[in-house]
């Protein structure tokens, strides 16, 4: 992997980490062998969060285009069940981190004024609490 394509996919998961730690005491990025980029801890449950960074809109639409899956260089691009927790889509240009659940689809597009204006303390907040209801402790 070219040096500015890690430093782009870096940057992703220390801003990541960084609003995550707005939450969490626990916040660990992860090596680059594992499936997870960070894993976090809340309400003494472990998450594992796959960031995807984007360094440039889609031009054609205006839109911020995200692959949902593993890198090329693996066999079985898809994340399998229960793999990944939480989604983390980065911005560059924005400096923003919009938070989703694992989605059933290989890319998402998310629109350019939602991944600008986007509270991502507040997002990631809401998905928690939407987990922990699903998963009591």
């Amino acid at each position: 992997m070219p040096l500015a394509t890690e430093r782009v996919g870096r940057f992703g998961e220390y801003l990541t980490a960084a609003i995550l730690s707005q939450v969490s005491d626990t916040v660990t990025i992860v090596p680059h062998n594992a499936s997870a980029d960070i894993i976090f801890e809340h309400n003494l449950k472990l998450y594992k969060c796959q960031v995807k960074t984007q360094s440039k809109i889609e031009e054609r639409r205006g839109n911020w285009r995200f692959d949902m899956r593993k890198g090329q260089r693996v066999a079985h691009r898809k994340y399998k069940d229960n793999e990944i927790d939480i989604f983390a889509f980065v911005s560059v240009t924005h400096r923003n981190v919009v938070f989703s659940k694992p989605l059933d689809q290989a890319q998402l597009t998310i629109v350019d004024e939602h991944m600008k204006n986007n509270d991502a303390v507040k997002n990631i907040k809401d998905i928690l609490k939407d987990l922990d209801k699903k998963n009591p402790s």
